[in-house]
């Protein structure tokens, strides 16, 4: 890891929507991500976890996207590797969860991006059978992953406690350039995918791309608490 990218990874974002007191943005868990003693940038709460853990736990993202395999909808065995080479977007999420089923259309939006910018990949942490019934409801088209209860260990391997949705942003080097807690909205996927086009394209280090990702996010949120 260059020397860049260290300084840069303790700006690496955990962009948290912010939401009304109903808890409309998502179900969340009191993770922490962390890299050495430095706390991730968090903004206003947006998720409640199924199962929050008794205490707060401090975890470590790792550098790179975790070669974990899951099962597809049609039952094959699958890696994140498969899709090596291409800038990903692996999505978290619960069939259960409200604000993970808001955020379905938006995915598949992105997913329809030319096939050399974008895979949008999404990690159901659940049953085979509900996901499967509910992938068919909301016209799930992306690659769809079935993580039962190994969706739980690649959750923890991210460093990450149960929160759904999250969403992890990866460049196609497979370097995890930020990670997206609660509802991702339109605004918010524009700022982080023109960044990581810039990475890969040469424009800009991982660094740069981390800080300029932290920075666009807290502006938003900054914009959506003053409703300008």
């Amino acid at each position: 890891m260059s020397a860049a990218a260290r300084q840069g990874w303790p700006r690496i974002l955990v962009a948290v929507a912010a939401v009304a007191a109903a808890g409309a943005g998502g179900y969340w868990a009191r993770g922490i991500l962390a890299r050495g003693s430095s706390l991730v940038t968090r903004h206003a709460p947006a998720a409640v976890t199924a199962a929050a853990p008794a205490r707060r736990v401090r975890r470590t993202v790792p550098d790179t996207l975790p070669d974990i395999a899951f099962r597809d909808r049609r039952g094959r065995l699958r890696r994140f590797s498969d899709w090596k080479g291409r800038p990903l977007l692996v999505n978290f999420w619960a069939p259960w969860c409200g604000p993970c089923r808001e955020e379905i259309p938006l995915l598949e939006r992105l997913s329809r991006a030319p096939a050399d910018h974008l895979q949008v990949i999404g990690v159901a942490v659940d049953g085979r059978a509900p996901v499967l019934r509910y992938a068919r409801h909301a016209g799930i088209r992306y690659p769809l992953l079935i993580g039962e209860h190994r969706g739980l260990e690649t959750i923890r391997a991210l460093g990450m406690q149960p929160a759904f949705p999250f969403s992890v942003f990866v460049d196609a080097r497979g370097h995890i350039v930020t990670v997206k807690i609660g509802i991702l909205r339109k605004a918010a996927a524009r700022l982080i995918l023109k960044r990581i086009d810039a990475l890969d394209r040469g424009r800009i280090d991982l660094a740069m791309a981390r800080a300029q990702i932290s920075a666009g996010i807290q502006e938003l949120a900054v914009v959506g608490a003053t409703g300008r």
